[in-house]
């Protein structure tokens, strides 16, 4: 098998509290292999909209989220990809056989941290899939920290 070398340890933003769990695992890696963190959101914006020009902000460029980010000591880099679709979007986020880091729960819904793991993998990525699902309590109980 070829080796790999890391460039960078992605975290894919999902919600707030999924994202937050994933960069207590993603902060570690990167860290122990001596590579930046990475947030990377992927956000939709409506055919109706030119990419361009999407209304509003990304959760990720706000305030509040920044304020818990530097909370919880994370130092990493921040990328808002505008897209139509996020799964056309990973060839351009990734370079090939990354590490990504994503947290959610074992979902139908199509955009969540499960089916974020499915295309990684099927992309050729290498995928560390947090199941916030299963500690839903011990997560709250860290946010309130």
């Amino acid at each position: 098998m070829k080796d790999v070398i890391q460039r960078a340890v992605y975290v894919i933003y999902t919600t707030v509290e999924e994202t937050l769990a994933a960069l207590r695992v993603a902060d570690p890696l990167a860290k122990a292999m001596h590579v930046p963190l990475t947030l990377v959101h992927f956000r939709t914006v409506p055919y109706a909209t030119a990419v361009g020009t999407p209304n509003g902000v990304s959760p990720v460029e706000t305030d509040a989220f920044a304020d818990e980010l530097r909370a919880e000591g994370f130092d990493m880099r921040v990328r808002v990809l505008l897209c139509r679709n996020p799964r056309q979007g990973i060839p351009y986020a990734f370079k090939p056989r990354s590490l990504v880091v994503v947290a959610g729960r074992r979902s139908w819904w199509p955009f969540g941290g499960h089916r974020w793991r499915q295309r990684l993998e099927a992309a050729g990525h290498y995928v560390v899939f947090v199941d916030v699902g299963s500690h839903k309590e011990s997560f709250k109980e860290q946010l309130s920290a």
